[in-house]
């Protein structure tokens, strides 16, 4: 028999595939058509076999919304097998939706041309072991639970013991600290004393030296000079204290210190500057100044001592060098320098031109001479070193186009000024030319004349005597130029020891020309001229700006520059700190025919400032740890001072406190010095009662009895939005200036007026009163009144005050009369 004749007949396979316990159903088409279900799969549906033929959606409404939907189509579409293990379904079995989890699979069935013709689904119940397996989890998960709450609870009763231990110290503490108070007070008695010696000291030291010392308070305010000042200024000590001493700088070093003066003062920090001041005499003289922060008792900002050294005869030492070099680069002669074995150092621009050169390098003395008169040349090189000197006519030429030119070369040798050993050889040398081919044509017509050599004789005798002027002429020109040529040396030895080098720009062409030290610094190519592009790549992206800025300042407005900039060396990445300095030379047109200056090395004074500021920001945060614990222990007083009702002890405590407080906040503005990249100030708002910080100011003001009356109104009684601090410092200088300049036992009376939208603050004086004109520059940077002197320093204070109140958005002014007093006022917005 056929085995076909024992294949199955649809129905018989239907029979037998309903008989697997494995829930199985076959689907057709994207919407999951059920072409037919065993009953293992019908059970978990819930359902008869009236859903067969129906699709997957239609026959369990329920799966709208669960992904099975959309997995069905996927497989269908791409011909994939999808499956999972645990996976959660909400199906309606008995009219009740219910979470049942099963492992399920669907199979896309494929022809031999890899066509999907069913999905073959399979599903198996893991109800029953999925939800044992989360009560287990569960279980685990309380267990956890209660060993850490035991855990908790055996900390918090070990936190109970620390705790009365820590009550137990801090009792012997308070003991302790009011002992350490008794020995405090003993302390600051000693040190008063001490102070006052110190004082005494410093004053005859400074009044018995010839250096010029100066002392000035945190405003910038002087507030001593000594006997030198006395004498170079022509000014009395009052005079000085009182008119003040800037009007005597050179108008063009003015600004410039003064704008080094103010922001040293801003950021507290040390400073050094050179300028130009007016003797009584009516001449200025060159004072090199530095100033050193000086601090109070409790460490904190209380001015500077600033002394200054007449550096005037260096300053024109350095004036007469730029000028011989100026000399030496316009002169038409020809000029130069040479190490003793030939090779060129230096030839000026009239040289370079003659000899058809772009510059010196790789050059020796013997590349001038023209090549058929070299050897007549060694043997007068050879005889220089040991005659010190020569004076020879002989021929150079022109490398571009070939042709000689006579020169009376003149050559002398320049000595180490110590040993006298010779360093190197210098030439001067004018150009000889038109006289040598006037020679010849006179040789010429002397063969060709001779019935005339009478008259050519007469005529060679005068030509002699011209020849011994021009003679004499050279002669003093050599010993002039070994005289520059000496300056010159010592120059160079300078700027190799300063780690100086020397730079120009043309302005016409943009050509830089640099020193050996300044391209080595830079890391370009010693060879190969230089592009301003290519000085720019070593400079710092953020100060390519600047850089370009000066360059055009200098060019189109002829203005002098002064910059500090970080530099990579090109070729090895190094990163160095810098200073240009630069100035413009004009032609008798005013028209720029260079721009050139010195190129220094600052890096170890930059890094002594990164040092400076690393220092002060580590002692500052090193401060806060025992101001916190001095802010604690006063904290623990203040209370028990109220609970014994010890009034005095409670007030000085309060005091104490706020000091506390104060120091707190300076020590904070220390930390952020060194995040601070300009002058602008640093504002950090929170509301206050203004009537508590005018209360509490004029009483650190007036600590000891005072020779004015201070007076303060009632209508204060506000809450300000601001920087409680500064605004406290505004009060302070303006209470300051009140006391200085009205006379003993005047009034000094405080007063606000509120309105909508802000509180206007008055502090009045019955002083000797400022002028309309200059009460409207009072507030400006640096303005000092100059028509009575009534106000002395530098104008810092003023300004300050009014930049604090221009970042509250407020405003600042003054009203006054001549004689009769002034009334300072600002305002504060309250919205």
């Amino acid at each position: 028999m056929s085995d076909q004749n024992y294949l199955l007949s649809n129905e018989q396979l239907l029979d037998v595939f309903n008989l697997t316990h494995t829930a199985t159903a076959i689907h057709v088409g994207e919407n999951a058509t059920i072409q037919t279900a065993n009953d293992a799969m019908l059970k978990i549906w819930g359902k008869d076999r009236s859903v067969i033929g129906k699709s997957l959606e239609e026959a369990l409404p329920e799966l709208k919304g669960q992904p099975f939907i959309d997995m069905f189509k996927k497989v269908w579409r791409e011909g994939l097998t999808v499956s999972g293990k645990d996976t959660a379904a909400d199906l309606e079995i008995d009219g009740k939706i219910q979470t049942y989890y099963f492992d399920f699979e669907y199979r896309a069935v494929k022809d031999d041309k890899d066509k999907t013709i069913c999905i073959l689904h399979t599903a198996i119940d893991v109800t029953e072991r999925f939800l044992k397996k989360e009560a287990i989890e569960q279980a685990a998960e309380k267990e956890l639970a209660l060993q850490r709450e035991q855990a908790l609870n055996e900390e918090l009763a070990a936190t109970n013991e620390e705790l009365l231990a820590t009550n137990e110290e801090l009792q012997n503490a308070q003991e302790k600290l009011s002992v350490l108070n008794n020995e405090l007070e003993d302390k600051v008695e000693k040190r008063l004393s001490e102070l006052t010696e110190s004082e005494e000291r410093f004053r005859t030291m400074a009044e018995g030296t010839d250096i010029f010392i100066a002392v000035g308070d945190e405003t910038g305010n002087a507030v001593y000079f000594n006997k030198p000042w006395v004498a170079l200024s022509g000014r009395s000590m009052e005079d000085l204290l009182k008119f003040g001493w800037v009007d005597l700088i050179h108008p063009e070093d003015r600004d410039r210190y003064v704008g080094i003066y103010l922001r040293a003062l801003e950021k507290q920090k040390p400073f050094a500057g050179e300028f130009r001041i007016l003797n009584k005499e009516g001449n200025y003289c060159w004072l090199l100044a530095s100033g050193q922060p000086r601090l109070h008792a409790n460490g904190t900002f209380a001015g500077y001592i600033s002394s200054s050294i007449d550096i005037t005869d260096r300053k024109l030492i350095e004036i007469e060098k730029q000028n011989l070099g100026s000399l030496v680069e316009a002169s038409s002669e020809f000029i130069s320098l040479a190490n003793l074995d030939h090779s060129m150092l230096y030839a000026n621009p009239a040289a370079l031109r003659k000899l058809g050169w772009s510059s010196v390098n790789n050059k020796t003395i013997l590349d001038c001479i023209y090549p058929e008169d070299r050897g007549e040349a060694k043997n007068i090189l050879n005889n220089l070193i040991e005659h010190g000197r020569f004076k020879h006519e002989i021929r150079f030429w022109n490398e571009q186009t070939k042709k000689p030119f006579w020169i009376e070369w003149n050559g002398f040798a320049i000595r180490n000024p110590e040993t006298s050993d010779i360093i190197a050889l210098a030439t001067v040398s004018p150009d000889i030319t038109e006289r040598k081919l006037y020679q010849e044509e006179l040789q010429e017509v002397n063969e060709e004349m001779a019935a005339a050599n009478e008259e050519l004789a007469a005529t060679n005798e005068e030509l002699a005597a011209t020849n011994e002027e021009l003679a004499q002429t050279h002669n003093d020109l050599i010993e002039y130029i070994k005289k520059l040529s000496d300056s010159e040396e010592k120059l160079l030895q300078a700027i190799r020891t300063g780690k100086m080098g020397t730079w120009s720009v043309n302005p016409q062409t943009l050509k830089v020309t640099m020193s050996t030290f300044v391209k080595e610094l830079l890391g370009l190519d010693m060879e190969k001229d230089v592009e301003i592009g290519e000085v720019m790549k070593a400079v710092h992206p953020d100060y390519r700006q600047m850089l370009l800025t000066a360059l055009d300042n200098a060019i189109n407005h002829h203005l002098s520059s002064d910059t500090e900039y970080p530099i990579n060396n090109l070729l090895t990445g190094e990163e160095k700190w810098v200073r240009a300095t630069g100035m413009v030379f004009l032609d008798q047109q005013g028209n720029p025919t260079e721009y050139s200056g010195m190129f220094m090395d600052i890096t170890e004074r930059k890094l002594d400032e990164l040092r400076k500021n690393d220092f002060i920001g580590m002692v500052s945060h090193e401060l806060k740890t025992p101001l916190t614990a001095i802010n604690g222990f006063v904290q623990v007083l203040q209370r028990k001072a109220k609970t014994t009702n010890d009034e005095y002890s409670s007030l000085a405590l309060d005091k104490a406190y706020i000091q506390v407080r104060k120091m707190t906040a300076m020590i904070n503005g220390f930390l952020n010095v060194s995040r601070l990249e300009s002058g602008k100030l640093m504002i950090d708002k929170r509301p206050f009662k203004l009537d508590e910080l005018l209360r509490e100011t004029i009483d650190e003001s007036f600590i000891s009895p005072s020779t004015h009356q201070v007076t303060l109104g009632s209508s204060c009684g506000v809450i300000v939005n601001g920087d409680r601090d500064k605004i406290g410092n505004v009060i302070s200088n303006l209470l300051s200036n009140a006391h200085k300049y009205s006379s003993n036992g005047t009034n000094i009376e405080v007063s606000c007026n509120i309105t909508d939208d802000e509180v206007i603050v008055n502090i009045k004086d019955e002083g000797i009163g400022i002028s309309p004109e200059d009460a409207k520059k009072l507030f400006e940077r640096y303005y000092r009144v100059q028509s009575n002197h009534t106000i002395s320093g530098f104008g810092i204070g003023l300004y300050l005050s009014a930049e604090i109140i221009e970042r509250h958005h407020g405003r600042i002014w003054v009203e006054s009369e001549i004689g009769k007093g002034s009334v300072f006022s600002f305002a504060l917005p309250l919205k």
